[in-house]
């Protein structure tokens, strides 16, 4: 901390060494402080005044048609064409209809002083945002208030008028362009739908029905259906002999045993009622009327089996057998499947017909449906690309109509130019403190620079550093009345002279547009 402390300590000792040995200059320092002052002040009171206008303009890009035709009309992308309108807004183009407009042009005489009032309309021109979401301003600052305002005027024009314009002239011409291609697409069409339908009648036999397949498609499922009719000949077959086979042992069965299926039956029926009988006499006497019923039905059986053994004689076995119903149900089934044979005979027949003739025709029938494959593939591209340009052409009259109804991108002018009254600039204030600023550091360092080209010893210790003679000591200057009141006027002369800098300052602040007045009044007659 020591160190630290008495480092400071010479550092500051030297600064004020250097400081009382470039005092012997000051007076000097001081006159070219106050011309470096006087030529920066008359400098900046000569800068011409410069006057800005501005007006707000705010892009509308949410119209109240665009929610509604959300998904019917095409929706541009008017924030991208917002940023393009900005963009070339500046363009040369543009400037220079700006200047020939304004009357700005007249101030060159020659191309190139055209080109550079042009290059610096450009670089005045600002156009930024507001602070808002679409609000721009543009500001232009020029010597002339009319002229500033005239060109922020014709800015504000180009961008409502002519950016609409162009707009309305691009939508205009793709619509066209669809017309066209809609037209040749439509024709296009038309001579597709042509030759496909008169392909499908000259080869009407070969054309793959209605789900599309194609011959090998068709070749296998023909012999699949010959596979499973055959498959159900041969079931029936198989079932007709079985129902043949059981036919005939019935048949030989009943011839071999003698028995009468009908006698069987009866006999069943009277041990059923006899059954019975037992049944209602555990709970019932013989006059019960269910008992009496009973023994009658038994009867009647008894009787009719009697009937049947007295007849049984003349007639033959074979009919006793055809009065079986099973038998007789056996027979309704042999008729059935006989029935089923030949029909099932009849489509294998055919099914194999049909099989020979796709295997015959099978070079035709490949040809004709890889033609009508291109044919229809063919038709199918146009008609899409015809329905995708009419669906365009409709949506872009839509937008267009949209469009012409308020549906684009608008400016509005939230606040139009005027003629400005003060000026915007320049800063002389701050001009005017860097020029003071600079005057006394011009002092300062003119000053220490004399007191470096011609050094002088202010101390004991700068001489002994100097040489490597030892100093003895050193002794006082005794000033004189009239001296110490020579160098109390000259003090105070120094003072008044210095304090007169930031004066003029003050006074070049309170009167900054007198001042102004009057050095570009001189100039411009010093001119004239």
């Amino acid at each position: 901390m020591q160190t630290d402390s008495f480092d400071l300590q010479e550092l500051f000792q030297y600064v004020l060494r250097e400081a009382r040995a470039a005092w012997r200059y000051r007076w000097r320092a001081l006159i070219l402080a106050w011309c470096v002052m006087v030529a920066g002040a008359l400098l900046v009171f000569s800068l011409p005044n410069k006057y800005e206008s501005s007006a707000q303009v705010y892009a509308d890009t949410d119209a109240l048609t665009n929610p509604l035709l959300r998904g019917v009309a095409m929706q541009p992308d008017v924030r991208a064409r917002l940023q393009v309108v900005t963009h070339t807004l500046l363009s040369r183009p543009n400037l220079e209809t700006v200047a020939d407009k304004t009357g700005l042009s007249v101030r060159a005489s020659t191309p190139a002083e055209r080109d550079e009032l042009l290059l610096k309309l450009g670089n005045t021109v600002r156009i930024k945002d507001a602070g808002t979401t679409n609000l721009y301003n543009i500001t232009y600052s020029d010597h002339d208030r009319e002229m500033s305002q005239k060109v922020v005027q014709a800015f504000v024009q180009i961008l409502m008028n002519d950016t609409v314009g162009a707009n309305t002239a691009a939508t205009a011409t793709a619509q066209k362009f669809l017309e066209q291609q809609v037209q040749d697409y439509g024709k296009r069409l038309s001579e597709a739908e042509t030759k496909l339908a008169d392909f499908q009648k000259a080869n009407l036999g070969y054309i793959p029905s209605q789900g599309g397949s194609t011959y090998f498609t068709r070749l296998q499922a023909a012999e699949t259906q010959l596979q499973n009719l055959q498959a159900q000949y041969d079931t029936a077959a198989a079932g007709r002999a079985t129902t043949q086979q059981q036919m005939r042992a019935m048949a030989m069965g009943s011839a071999s045993a003698g028995i009468d299926p009908r006698t069987q039956e009866i006999d069943s029926q009277i041990a059923t009622y006899q059954q019975k009988l037992s049944t209602l006499l555990l709970s019932y006497t013989e006059a019960y009327p269910d008992v009496a019923a009973t023994r009658r039905m038994i009867a009647q059986l008894k009787a009719q089996r009697a009937e049947l053994k007295k007849n049984a004689g003349g007639e033959s076995m074979m009919g006793v057998v055809s009065d079986n119903p099973v038998y007789q149900e056996m027979q309704k089934s042999m008729y059935t499947t006989q029935v089923n044979l030949q029909t099932l005979a009849t489509q294998i027949a055919l099914q194999k017909q049909q099989i020979a003739e796709l295997k015959g025709a099978a070079d035709k029938i490949t040809d004709v449906q890889a033609t009508l494959q291109q044919l229809t593939r063919n038709y199918d591209v146009t008609k899409k690309q015809y329905d995708q340009l009419l669906e365009r052409l409709n949506t872009a009259q839509l937008s267009q109509d949209a469009t012409q109804s308020g549906n684009n991108l608008k400016f509005r002018v939230i606040s139009p130019p005027l003629v400005p009254l003060l000026p915007s600039g320049p800063h002389r204030g701050l001009l005017l403190v860097l020029v003071f600023g600079f005057a006394v550091a011009v002092g300062l360092g003119f000053a220490y620079l004399l007191h470096k080209v011609t050094p002088v010893f202010v101390t004991p210790a700068d001489l002994q550093d100097f040489g490597d003679y030892p100093v003895l000591g050193s002794l006082g200057l005794i000033v004189s009345p009239s001296r110490r009141r020579e160098r109390r006027r000259e003090a105070i002369g120094f003072l008044a002279g210095a304090s007169m800098l930031p004066m003029i300052l003050l006074l070049a602040f309170a009167f900054d547009g007198n001042l102004a007045r009057l050095v570009q009044h001189f100039f411009v007659m010093g001119v004239a």
